[in-house]
């Protein structure tokens, strides 16, 4: 794939994101929660695909990942608890909290996007070197 069809693969995701969340505003928690178990599905199939390149963003990666599937874990142990109490004040609380995990993990998706911009134009100008080092090199 080449980066042109990765920055495409990328914007469409994000617009699926878009899309996904607009629609949960007007389904209902079951529909929601089906939508939770889809997406975890295809993220974790996702994952299973994906082989980072570079030790520093896969040790940054996986450390995002144990975070995040620590907290998603809390989280859904906590939902489930304060469900069955019935607390609103609490339900309100695992909202904002789950919305402040979602705005983190944006967050990093930003710097992701931010750190791709950068290698995708070191890439671009290392092959415009190299050609250009071709073409002025004598032909043999």
């Amino acid at each position: 794939m080449t980066l042109s069809e990765q920055i495409d693969a990328l914007q469409a995701k994000v617009a699926d994101l878009k899309s996904s969340l607009d629609a949960s505003r007007h389904e209902t928690n079951e529909q929601i929660k089906a939508r939770v178990a889809s997406a975890r599905a295809k993220a974790k199939a996702a994952e299973e695909t994906v082989h980072g390149q570079a030790d520093q963003a896969q040790t940054q990666w996986q450390s995002v990942k144990a975070d995040t599937s620590a907290k998603m874990a809390e989280l859904q142990g906590r939902i489930e608890r304060k469900r069955e109490e019935h607390d609103a004040k609490a339900a309100e609380d695992d909202a904002e909290w789950a919305e402040d995990n979602a705005a983190a993990a944006l967050d990093y998706a930003a710097w992701a996007v931010d750190q791709a911009e950068v290698a995708v134009l070191d890439a671009a100008d290392a092959r415009a070197w190299a050609a250009a080092r071709a073409a002025a090199s004598p032909s043999s």
